[in-house]
């Protein structure tokens, strides 16, 4: 089969069987709507599509109850638990179990990295967030004053997801195309170039556009899906291109971080807008990125 019509196939076999995720199909698009709408949230709702997911439940309450939040009383319920987390903290854990139960179950080749995809996961999502409430925002380069064509819609925590689910896409092709992953994984480490250039080079098709189309299947909304979809060439994206810029700004970022002083590297600065404090940004993205145990981290998600 040509390349082209494998990566067709590929691609149809996806969208007609996606990955099942471990809660209810309708949990993900009524959290996205929730935290959108002005409306009184649906609770009674979302704490019985919860409920239907014994991994989510005690998740949800485990981290309630978490040190970070410093509860007298244990809480018990799922009513009080997004009382108290909210309904963007929610949002996100149910993202993580998610994605974290796809990945466990996916067939991967033996020689993909699980580990190193989450801790890249992770700091893209942490620097995507910094760099979401830096640039957006009232007073950012990419907030309210700024022209409509390069204002920035989405907000910390939806950069905070997209960061986190924006290479998930690889997890999709390694196990769909188990011998064609190591086909590319080991022409990559023959080349200089990048896996997506060595993507889209063989079959025309990298894994933000297959990443893309699943998570589009699953309901996540049009301002995660196209800064996922197109996060290697932001300059293409026919909406959502603020966003996509900084996704791969923060992409760029997580895998050549700041030095000691802070200063960024000039591929990720090209996506940036000028008029925004790169010295502050950078050093921000420094100090979390040492702050945060992301190895620790991945063992919730594992």
């Amino acid at each position: 089969m040509h390349p082209q019509e494998d990566a067709r196939a590929c691609l149809q076999e996806l969208q007609q069987k996606p990955p099942a995720l471990p809660f209810e199909p309708d949990l993900l698009p009524m959290l996205f709507a929730a935290t959108k709408s002005s409306s009184a949230t649906p609770a009674k709702g979302l704490v019985t599509l919860i409920e239907r997911s014994q991994k989510l439940t005690t998740r949800v309450l485990a981290t309630a109850n978490s040190a970070a939040y410093g509860q007298e009383f244990k809480v018990s319920t799922l009513h009080r638990a997004i009382n108290i987390l909210g309904l963007k903290t929610i949002r996100t854990l149910v993202v993580m179990v998610g994605m974290a139960a796809v990945i466990k179950g996916a067939n991967l080749p033996k020689g993909f990295n699980v580990r190193e995809l989450w801790v890249h996961e992770l700091k893209t999502a942490t620097i995507a967030k910094i760099l979401a409430a830096e640039l957006g925002g009232q007073n950012g380069a990419w907030g309210q004053a700024a022209d409509e064509k390069n204002r920035l819609i989405m907000d910390p925590d939806e950069a905070y997801i997209a960061g986190l689910l924006h290479d998930i896409g690889k997890v999709f092709f390694a196990s769909t195309r188990p011998d064609l992953w190591e086909t590319m994984e080991n022409m990559r480490n023959e080349s200089s170039q990048q896996y997506f250039e060595v993507e889209n080079a063989y079959w025309s098709m990298d894994h933000a556009l297959i990443g893309a189309v699943i998570l589009y299947q699953w309901k996540l909304p049009l301002i995660l899906t196209e800064p996922i979809n197109w996060h290697h060439s932001p300059e293409l994206a026919p909406t959502c291109k603020t966003e996509a810029r900084l996704l791969a700004a923060a992409n760029i970022i997580a895998r050549n971080e700041p030095d000691a002083e802070g200063n960024l590297c000039e591929e990720a600065i090209a996506f940036l807008p000028e008029r925004c404090d790169l010295a502050a940004i950078g050093t921000t993205i420094a100090q979390c990125l040492a702050a945060t145990d992301n190895e620790a981290f991945t063992t919730l998600v594992e």
